[in-house]
């Protein structure tokens, strides 16, 4: 019989090698919601290993997990590359959250959940549409739990594919936060309200509500960072009267001199 306490033992190293797996995914998963690794960027292992301080290895594993999920995807002689964030992807988003979020309609929020889901919607409102970036952060996070707490009861499944559809939302909505042009958080008020008096019927409304409100946002976003992108650069006045006049400094002769003159 083996002996589980030694460090040879299978059934002793397998949690830690596990621990670490979950870790890689997890700090991976979070730089790439979050943008640190931006959307479209090429990446390899050795450089993420170095950077995040994990082994090779998992950066592997974690990488073909994500894989799974679309968050990345493997090119031959080029290594991995972070997902782009375009118009089939934020489609896809769209149309996953409306489905898989109409389950959240018959769900409700008994105490102590009911309780938590206000305090949470108390200090969304409290920091939503201040200017700090400090505020915004805290809005987000906010709206996340809050988010993760209405679908605490929906089932391990439906948890699971909850969480990857807002992953990818999130990871829409940091790109924005990034261009400068953020969208405003969600206000979660009436669907908090209806799961608390369990009324699915008005729980579908605020969820539809939601659903368009979040799809015209991100429509107005991405118009703003498309209209500064392909806007050109300004120049100064000073130059412009140069380029309508066709006379550049150097073109300019100095008034003769009376000496010159005669």
């Amino acid at each position: 019989m083996l002996d589980t306490s030694s460090p040879f033992s299978p059934v002793a190293t397998a949690p830690i090698a596990e621990a670490r797996l979950d870790v890689a995914t997890r700090r991976l998963r979070k730089a790439i919601v979050g943008c640190e690794l931006a959307p479209g960027e090429f990446i390899h292992e050795s450089a993420l290993a170095e950077r995040f301080g994990l082994g090779r290895a998992s950066i592997r594993v974690a990488l073909t997990e994500l894989a799974a999920a679309r968050f990345v995807s493997r090119h031959a002689r080029q290594g991995w590359r972070i997902a782009p964030i375009d118009g089939a992807l934020i489609a896809a988003v769209l149309d996953g959250r409306r489905r898989l979020e109409a389950s959240l309609a018959a769900q409700s929020l008994p105490e102590p959940a009911g309780s938590n889901a206000v305090a949470l919607l108390g200090m969304l409102r409290s920091v939503t549409g201040r200017p700090e970036p400090a505020a915004l952060a805290t809005a987000r996070a906010a709206e996340r739990q809050l988010r993760d707490l209405i679908a605490a009861g929906a089932g391990a499944f439906a948890r699971d594919w909850l969480e990857e559809i807002w992953d990818h939302a999130d990871r829409i909505v940091r790109m924005l936060d990034v261009a400068g042009h953020p969208i405003l958080p969600a206000d979660l008020g009436d669907l908090v309200t209806a799961l608390i008096a369990a009324d699915s019927e008005a729980a579908s409304r605020a969820l539809a509500r939601e659903h368009q409100r979040f799809a015209d946002a991100l429509a107005h976003g991405f118009l703003a960072a498309s209209a500064q992108l392909s806007r050109p650069p300004a120049r100064s006045a000073r130059r412009r009267s140069k380029r309508r006049t066709g006379v550049t400094t150097a073109d300019r002769s100095p008034p003769l001199t009376k000496e010159q003159q005669s």
